[in-house]
């Protein structure tokens, strides 16, 4: 059965460690590697940091999905292109921060809604980039 846990939290690098500390118990809980739970906390750490860097935000706002298969971690919304460029995966030119998450997620996607964007980060227990 899939569990669902939003967060909300102010827009600020300090705020960043009760995210970190939230995944970090989910992902106990999904029997995670360390290896798996560092690619996590780094893709979602870099992501959040650009975010903030990107966007005039008061707040963040993360959604945790877990199911059996692993994490689904929601990020948004935003509504920087800047952002949504450095976060898109494409073949040619994909630095920064678009390769670290090509290295550390098995998906990113985009859930678009009125105009502005949710990042989704998926990792899968036991599997995914190396």
């Amino acid at each position: 059965m899939a569990e669902r846990i939003d967060l909300e939290v102010p827009a600020t690098l300090s705020a960043l460690s009760t995210v970190r500390l939230v995944l970090g118990g989910l992902g106990a809980r999904l029997d995670f590697s360390l290896d798996d739970l560092e690619d996590l906390y780094l893709a979602t750490d870099e992501l959040l940091r650009s975010a903030l860097d990107a966007d005039a935000l008061d707040r963040l706002r993360v959604e945790v999905l877990l199911d059996d298969g692993g994490l689904r971690f929601t990020a948004g919304t935003f509504t920087s292109t800047k952002l949504r460029a450095d976060v898109t995966l494409h073949a040619e030119d994909c630095l920064d921060l678009c390769m670290l998450l090509r290295r550390t997620v098995d998906d990113v996607l985009f859930e678009d809604e009125d105009g502005a964007y949710r990042i989704v980060l998926v990792k899968r227990r036991g599997g995914g980039p190396a």
